[in-house]
């Protein structure tokens, strides 16, 4: 089966926003844009495998991310007008951030006044490469955040880390899913924590599944907690109620 064109990604993809939670309060501190597919029935899915087919072409990574800004255009920046304290950050290929591509989108959409309220997520492997450097000072010189996406997943040593330049730490799920049952993976995470503090960097755990988790977490120090406990990706439409409503106590740590 051919890959899709430019054309066909930008009609065919969309947005759902997963919630980022501050653990110290339970509000909504962000959302991580992720891409989705529209099916021939009409329903939604997630687009791992369509992104697999299109991965090194750089024509259709572009127009993927057409479509992924252009959603953040349509339902995040009327958001961004009445709330000043969320952000949204999306993965940006490096081969796209590196080359200037995405700031001609940004213009291209007049993004640019909310840049700072976009962070730009780069996983561990990618921002350890010549082009995910480049692609790093690019994002900082617009004005963007810079995320380190599944940090503790690469093979790199801290010194690598420490050399980049960016503002938030989200540690990989691998990480975080002994924590509860295994003293070297919770010493381990408690560890990544003083980095981070001591390099003034905020912190997302990625794939907290559970309140216990979540309240390890919250004492440990992180910052921010992603996934499951709270919700899964939703659509924009949800995106606006739960920023307004937040979480129930029983989705709550603080305390």
């Amino acid at each position: 089966m051919a890959a899709p064109t430019p054309d066909e990604i930008v009609k065919q993809f969309t947005a759902y926003y997963q919630p980022i939670i501050d653990l110290n309060t339970g509000g909504v501190a962000g959302f991580e844009a992720l891409a989705r597919v529209f099916a021939s029935d009409g329903s939604v899915t997630t687009a791992g495998a369509v992104i697999e087919e299109i991965e090194g072409q750089s024509d259709t990574l572009k127009a993927l991310m057409w479509a992924i800004l252009q959603s953040i255009r349509r339902d995040m920046v009327p958001l961004f007008e009445q709330h000043q304290d969320f952000y949204v950050s999306v993965n940006i290929p490096p081969v796209i951030l590196g080359s200037g591509q995405v700031l001609q989108i940004v213009e291209e959409m007049k993004l640019r006044p909310y840049l700072s309220r976009i962070v730009c997520e780069v996983t561990e492997r990618q921002a350890l490469t010549s082009v995910g450097r480049a692609a790093l000072e690019r994002a900082r010189q617009s004005g963007m955040s810079v995320a380190i996406d599944d940090f503790g997943t690469g093979h790199s040593g801290l010194m690598q880390i420490v050399g980049l330049d960016f503002d938030i730490l989200k540690i990989d799920h691998s990480l975080i899913e002994n924590i509860l049952t295994n003293q070297t993976a919770a010493r381990m995470l408690r560890g990544i924590v003083a980095l981070a503090a001591a390099l003034r960097l905020h912190t997302v755990a990625e794939g907290v599944e559970n309140w216990e988790e979540a309240f390890f977490l919250r004492a440990a120090g992180v910052d921010c907690g992603q996934v499951w406990f709270w919700s899964k990706a939703v659509a924009a439409q949800d995106a606006a109620r739960v920023l307004e409503e937040g979480y129930p106590p029983s989705r709550r740590v603080s305390g």
